[in-house]
């Protein structure tokens, strides 16, 4: 199998996967947006965004620590020592961070955001997943370092987010809207982390109920910390528009933006589907020295990212007052925020991926400053600007730091490791983009007065025909002919088996 079908078939899974966990969160949203209304959504969300960060935070790094260290070890009994490892120190730190959460909770709620108690009661249950989501998240690194996407890819963005849904149905239509914010993160995160457990058993042998045999690793540890303020540090990134809304507004306006994130953040599953094979890859690239190589996987993966994200921006830029409807007539006042920010979901889907680049290639320090530094560009302009835009505002932000850490990193991957992004066959996927926004722009006015979903289903439809009918006719490459393995997954029975080396 070459490095073409290798990176498709296991993308195809992740895309698979991702999409049908986007699917899932989409609904999640939608429903919770039309039944719950927009000041539950925002509480929600800014619960949410208080969790994640103390959840990056009580992983310690170790989910992309395991990652690298089973990718690079050869013998079973050392890979299952540092599973062990990092699943006893994610648990007592999961632990730890369970309680801290708890415990300022009520600070958070009321001197923070100037919200009631039931944004402290949800950020309290929220608190007991983090346990759970730790161990889950560690676990299916741990799998994935066996160049094995599929068992991460069905607990992490297809259960969890299907169980997410069918939790908050039953609590809505059974108990409150009230408890549909608060009681499904819960129980998402209690039965992923019973599903991984048996996977992780499966593919390395490792029994989550031998976790206390599991020893201190301190190389282990060393290379995660640094990767865990990366995390923090990007998290942070993440979720800085959400929290600066709520310290800055109320939760109404991030009820607003939320649905907004979310649909651009549609684009950015893209990136997730490469990075997830492209990781192990290029770490054992870099181990064996292997520079041509490294730089043929950098550019095919760049390009390939770009192909599939296109048509997405493309629907979403064209159609963004339509796309808002979804969520119903109190949200279409965001829909400027959406444009904004699935621009800035494009330019991280293509060029996200140096950031593994650089972990992957032992650069995690630098990685750190550059998510460091886009940390802080990112709330200075959002002190800037909320208060005078609101959530437009926050979007701007985001765009801005994105755009800018972006060519941070392709001038630092240039330096370090000599790989660039360009290449003759990037300019094919992006000349059929600017044709295809041409062709679905002027054919706007015709298909707008429809129903939402008719509108949408038919855009994309044109948008998909037009943009991959050009991209066939400018010609495809050799690596290609490798995303038919990807459809034949995609079509096929979603099996794996791990890739060979030949």
């Amino acid at each position: 199998m070459n490095l073409a079908e290798k990176i498709s078939k296991e993308a195809a899974i992740s895309f698979t996967g991702m999409g049908l966990g986007q699917l899932f969160r989409y609904l999640f949203t939608t429903l919770l947006a039309r039944w719950a209304g927009v000041e539950l959504l925002g509480i929600y969300s800014l619960a949410n965004a208080v969790t994640r960060i103390s959840e990056v935070v009580g992983k310690l790094g170790l989910d992309q620590g395991i990652l690298r260290k089973v990718s690079r070890e050869e013998n079973l009994e050392n890979k299952q020592t540092a599973i062990l490892s990092a699943l006893k120190m994610g648990s007592i730190s999961g632990l730890i961070f369970m309680l801290v959460q708890i415990a300022i909770a009520g600070y958070l709620a009321e001197n923070l955001f100037n919200q009631s108690s039931l944004l402290t009661k949800v950020i309290v249950i929220h608190a007991l997943s983090l346990p759970f989501y730790i161990i889950i998240h560690i676990s299916a690194f741990s799998t994935q370092a066996f160049k094995l996407l599929k068992y991460k890819i069905v607990v992490t963005e297809i259960q969890n987010p299907l169980i997410l849904l069918l939790a908050m149905l039953v609590c809505y239509f059974f108990y409150s809207a009230e408890s549909a914010i608060i009681i499904p993160v819960v129980i998402s995160a209690v039965l992923g982390c019973l599903t991984i457990s048996l996977f992780l058993k499966k593919i390395s042998g490792v029994n989550l109920l031998s976790v206390q045999k599991g020893v201190l690793d301190r190389d282990l540890l060393n290379y995660s910390l640094p990767i865990m303020f990366i995390s923090i540090l990007g998290t942070i990134l993440h979720w800085t528009d959400v929290i600066m809304l709520g310290y800055f507004t109320d939760p109404t306006t991030v009820g607003l933006y939320h649905p907004a994130a979310r649909t651009a953040g549609i684009i950015r599953i893209v990136l997730l589907s490469f990075a997830g094979i492209y990781g192990p890859l290029m770490a054992e690239m870099f181990v064996k020295k292997q520079t041509s190589e490294m730089n043929h996987l950098y550019k095919l993966v760049i390009r390939w990212i770009t192909t599939f994200s296109l048509p997405i921006a493309i629907l979403i830029l064209i159609y963004p007052r339509k796309v808002m409807l979804i969520f119903g007539g109190d949200f279409l006042s965001a829909y400027p925020i959406l444009m904004v920010l699935a621009a800035a979901a494009f330019i991280q889907a293509v060029f996200g991926i140096g950031g593994s680049a650089l972990n992957m290639a032992g650069f995690p320090k630098i990685n750190l400053f550059n998510t460091f530094i886009a940390c802080g560009l990112n709330i200075g302009l959002n002190f800037f600007l909320i208060p005078t835009m609101g959530g437009l505002g926050a979007a701007t932000a985001t765009l801005i730091t994105l755009s800018f850490i972006a060519l941070i990193r392709i001038i630092q991957i240039w330096k370090l490791l000599q790989l660039t992004p360009w290449s003759l066959s990037l300019t094919k996927p992006i000349l059929a983009g600017i044709l295809t926004f041409g062709a679905g722009y002027l054919l706007k006015p015709f298909i707008m007065p429809f129903h939402t979903i008719i509108t949408l289903m038919s855009a994309g439809f044109i948008i998909v025909f037009v943009f991959f009918t050009t991209l066939w006719l400018f010609g495809l490459d050799e690596d290609d002919s490798g995303l038919l393995t990807g459809l034949q997954i995609i079509f096929g029975n979603f099996k794996s088996t791990p890739p060979s080396d030949k």
